[in-house]
């Protein structure tokens, strides 16, 4: 990560942060405006890993993921744009989806992690545990509206504090050496 990448994280951390405590302090008018950042935080989201396929990664490995990926945000940025006039009881359930999904990718990313022997596999591992953790809340405390907000402004405020970690923490490179298997297996055959 580049250190004008790790400023832009860290700035965002930090926005994050005080969006969610700003957030907490108004909860009675913060429905409308958490449906609002989220939508268009989303819908930001996609349009970025959009541009990023078409203009950087069109043509390199796992580039197809990318714009799946990017076409994903930006349909779940509309259609929480849409959700203003929607039932507080079926934001929650979104969210929880929502949290759930992320999870489940965090600790798939973790087990990933740990095959290849990174060390940072158990921050990966506990991210998702807390993805988990804010989707089972989101479930718990479906009716209760109030909850529900400062439900999410723990979760913007967890997620700032893991931009503002990853900006300062060192990032590893793990390679996987194919030529083990290689050998093994023309051992194996002889």
């Amino acid at each position: 990560m580049t250190k004008t990448r790790k400023i832009i994280n860290v700035i965002w951390g930090v926005l994050m942060i005080l969006a969610a405590l700003i957030l907490m302090i108004i909860p009675e008018e913060a429905y409308p405006l958490v449906i609002i950042v989220l939508g268009i935080g989303l819908a930001i989201r996609g349009i970025t890993r959009l541009i990023n396929y078409f203009v950087l990664s069109s043509r390199s490995v796992g580039s197809t993921r990318l714009l799946y990926d990017g076409i994903l945000i930006l349909d779940l940025g509309i259609f929480t744009s849409a959700l203003v006039d929607v039932p507080v009881i079926y934001l929650m359930i979104y969210f929880a989806g929502l949290y759930f999904f992320y999870g489940v990718i965090d600790i798939l990313s973790a087990m990933d992690s740990k095959r290849l022997e990174s060390p940072h596999f158990k921050y990966k591992l506990l991210q998702g545990l807390m993805n988990i953790l804010i989707a089972v809340l989101c479930i718990v405390f479906i009716k209760h509206k109030d909850i529900v907000i400062f439900i999410y402004c723990g979760g913007i405020i967890y997620n700032g504090i893991v931009k503002i970690v990853n900006a300062f923490r060192k990032t590893d490179m793990v390679f996987e050496d194919a030529s083990v298997n290689t050998v093994d297996a023309v051992e194996e055959k002889q």
